[in-house]
């Protein structure tokens, strides 16, 4: 089955966003097809209820008047998704590269989950409305969540790519691995996919009290693939060890699997989840 990168935009999104760098980046590292898709939820105008106070032919008259205006919003909110879409994909084509455009109309999950598959990889923007009204402050490091970012990580069974506020083309990866035989499926597809080509690798296993097998064991599966992984150990509190780390050693790709055993599991599921996305300063790669 072909995967395609999915790259997916709300309305408040804008042409410079970093989700579609990362979605570029994503097409071009794995050699997959890029599309762009808006999502343009439904618009909800509300208006003054005069029913008591009126006759029949008025109320049919501002319920028509109501379901024009809708509509005129609903049209105008496309053509700016439209002419978004557009300007993007002139900004990312390149000989390598011809992103497709889609829209869509309806909630965002249905509309995910008819869209992508388990192959695909959605790419999405961890900020939310806020920071896209203050992003001309380059200080402004708002960290706030979309608003249905937790809930597409938590019951969308497709691979996503969680976008920070700023692209950084990724050099070095560490990969959260917990060293279970999920962990393990989970990185041989990062390999089977081509995610890690050319990066430098962190294989970081947290425990308490610290046990240096499975960081070394998952380093040794990327490296008989060829690539340069390096194990670590860690001991503690996944939830502050691991984002920690990423800081220090100026991570920029996080590849981690959604599902797992021990800490690092309680630690992605649940309302942690919400945590971990606003603790780590790079993109993040959740597996499924």
């Amino acid at each position: 089955m072909s995967r395609t990168i999915i790259a997916c935009f709300d309305d408040q999104a804008r042409a410079d966003s970093a989700i579609g760098d990362y979605a570029a980046w994503a097409a071009r590292q794995i050699k997959a097809p890029l599309c762009l898709l808006h999502v343009l939820e439904q618009k909800t105008i509300t208006h003054e209820d005069y029913s008591g106070q009126i006759g029949l032919g008025t109320r049919e008259r501002m319920l028509e008047e109501r379901t024009e205006e809708e509509g005129r919003v609903i049209r105008q909110a496309r053509e700016q998704g439209r002419l978004m879409l557009e300007a993007l994909k002139t900004r990312l084509t390149d000989e390598r590269l011809t992103p497709q455009i889609q829209q869509r109309h309806g909630a965002l999950a249905p509309t995910l989950r008819e869209q992508c598959t388990s192959e695909d990889l959605l790419v999405l923007g961890r900020c939310g409305h806020q920071h896209s009204q203050n992003h001309h402050n380059q200080n402004d490091e708002d960290m706030s969540l979309g608003a249905h970012l937790e809930d597409l990580a938590q019951h969308l069974d497709i691979p996503m790519l969680i976008a920070p506020a700023r692209f950084r083309v990724p050099a070095r990866a560490m990969v959260a691995f917990d060293g279970s035989d999920r962990g393990l499926e989970q990185l041989s597809r990062l390999v089977k996919w081509g995610w890690l080509e050319g990066l430098e690798i962190h294989v970081v296993h947290v425990s308490e009290p610290a046990s240096s097998q499975p960081a070394e064991r998952g380093a040794e599966l990327l490296a008989a693939a060829g690539l340069d992984a390096k194990p670590v150990t860690l001991e503690g509190d996944a939830g502050r060890k691991l984002p920690a780390y990423a800081r220090e050693q100026e991570v920029d790709l996080v590849a981690m699997g959604a599902y797992g055993h021990s800490s690092l599991r309680r630690f992605l599921m649940g309302s942690t989840t919400h945590k971990l996305l606003e603790a780590m300063p790079s993109a993040i790669l959740l597996m499924r």
